[in-house]
């Protein structure tokens, strides 16, 4: 009892398979003290066995290949039944070269005793192979003691199989529930920070938002168009920082404020000596953004050979500095922007079309204030709330005059017209009180003020409707160009109408 207690603890000890093989190997040895013993354990594939154990008292470990027949074991365990060799020397054919030359200094009488390892299925585990004379080999063959422990080998090895693939499974089961946690908490992140960020509660805004949630999860181009002033960078951050590339640069580049013969250095970078005044080597910026985002603003206005330089970029992920020899890699992802109809400049030849298709993979646009005036009222919270808290003072009110004043105003530069105005309105505006009309200076105010002469109820003056219609459009392109002061392009996009129609429209009703 006392050993069998022994056994059992000692068994139960082994907490995974090389301590159960190296335990057990190791008690067959003591208790039947063979010539020679080896356990070959069948790898993942069941094509190759690797085996240990000790021959003549000597450590030995063999790598045999089942299906080669050069070796003893490869026929047990095709037969799947326990064999017996009385002589390794003529009984047994071994023409395997390393199998033969560990057994060769066992002696003329040294036979092998060998028995597959199965579980409950009948699978093979493994095979087990005692050396020693033939007429023991024999005993041990007949005797029960040998295929008892063997069983009870199996049965254990099984056991902690399944059990590490309970832990396996438990592990990726773990694995997948902190992805799926860690998933669902980056969305709310991803979801709190563009409604911080892209403020209103408009269908369009809220539309906008899940645009821009859905470009953060795939890698395409993005292009980004909008008028003047309708957030586009604001937009453009948002997508870079909703993909996976959130924590590597983000490098913007304004193509228009950058003189045409400087665009290509500032994109590519140059080698030193390249030109004169390249006094040292500089690091573009299609270099810096690798791993992350590279935003390119106005590109509508990128000059033409510059265009086609950028879609070979964009085609290959390779550049040229100025004045180097060899080509350099940069894995960025190219959000662009542009308040321009580029569709348009295609057809006029302003803008290659390739590099349009390229660009505009993702399309994103940036309605106007003026199409979502139901997120007035939340803007100017926002931007009211926001001056305060860097002043570090409590939160003011708009006046509800000045609310309704701003909601009558078309807002031509966006809501970065609307944060101006409100900037300037709050730091004219008195300490704790509400923020009014008569806060902005005159020229401000007037602006804002500003109503087209309202129409008659019923009409009855107009005697000749094209007239009518004339003189109305006169007053409306009058008044953007007063506004714009004289900017025809921008009168144009303030419009929505080509600047060709507004000049042909200025021409004819003699408006300056």
């Amino acid at each position: 009892m006392e050993q069998a207690l022994a056994f059992a603890l000692a068994l139960t000890s082994q907490r995974d398979e090389p301590h159960l093989c190296h335990w057990w190997l190791s008690t067959l040895n003591a208790s039947f003290q063979p010539k020679g013993i080896l356990l070959g354990m069948l790898d993942v594939s069941g094509r190759q066995l690797a085996c240990t154990g000790w021959v003549n008292g000597q450590a030995v470990e063999l790598a045999l290949v089942v299906d080669d027949f050069s070796h003893p074991l490869a026929h047990v365990l095709q037969r799947a039944e326990p064999c017996t060799w009385d002589s390794l020397h003529g009984g047994a054919r071994i023409e395997h070269a390393e199998f033969r030359t560990l057994f060769s200094k066992l002696g003329q009488r040294c036979g092998l005793h060998a028995l597959p390892l199965t579980d409950s299925s009948g699978k093979a585990l493994a095979v087990l192979a005692l050396l020693d004379n033939g007429a023991t080999l024999t005993d041990w063959a007949q005797g029960a003691e040998l295929t008892q422990l063997a069983q009870v080998f199996c049965n254990q090895l099984t056991l902690i199989r399944d059990l590490g693939r309970v832990r396996r499974d438990q592990s990726v089961l773990r694995d997948s529930l902190r992805q799926i946690k860690g998933e669902g908490e980056r969305l709310r992140q991803h979801e709190k920070r563009l409604t911080e960020q892209l403020v209103g509660q408009s269908a369009v805004i809220r539309g906008l938002r899940e645009q821009i949630s859905q470009a953060g999860r795939h890698k395409l181009s993005v292009l980004i168009q909008g008028e003047t002033g309708s957030g586009k960078e604001v937009v453009a951050q948002l997508v870079h920082q909703c993909s996976d590339r959130a924590a590597k640069p983000f490098v913007a580049i304004n193509c228009a404020a950058i003189p045409e013969n400087l665009i290509e250095s500032e994109l590519f970078g140059y080698q030193k000596g390249a030109f004169s005044g390249a006094l040292t080597n500089k690091i573009g910026l299609v270099a810096q953004a690798n791993g992350g985002t590279l935003f390119l603003d106005e590109v509508g206005d990128m000059p033409l050979a510059m265009q086609a330089k950028l879609l070979r970029v964009l085609e290959t992920r390779s550049y040229r500095p100025l004045g180097a020899e060899q080509e350099s890699h940069s894995d960025f992802r190219l959000i662009a922007a542009t308040h321009q109809p580029l569709s348009r400049h295609v057809e006029e030849g302003h803008f290659r079309a390739d590099l349009y298709h390229r660009l505009c993979q993702c399309l994103l646009l940036i309605a106007p204030l003026r199409e979502r005036m139901d997120d007035l009222p939340v803007l100017c919270q926002h931007f009211l709330a926001h001056f305060a808290a860097q002043d570090d003072k409590p939160p003011v009110a708009l006046h509800k005059a000045f609310l309704k004043q701003l909601q009558g105003y078309d807002f031509p530069g966006n809501v970065r017209e609307l944060r101006n105005l409100l900037e300037v309105a709050y730091a004219h505006s008195r300490s704790g009180g509400e923020v009014k009309l008569d806060a902005l200076p005159p020229e401000l105010r007037d602006r804002v003020s500003a109503r087209l002469p309202p129409a008659l109820d019923d009409y009855n003056h107009i005697r000749d409707l094209r007239l009518a219609m004339q003189q109305y459009e006169a007053s409306v392109i009058g008044a953007r160009l007063r506004y714009f002061r004289g900017d025809r392009m921008q009168v144009a996009e303030s419009l929505n109408i080509p600047k060709r129609t507004l000049d042909h429209k200025c021409q004819k009703l003699e408006v300056n």
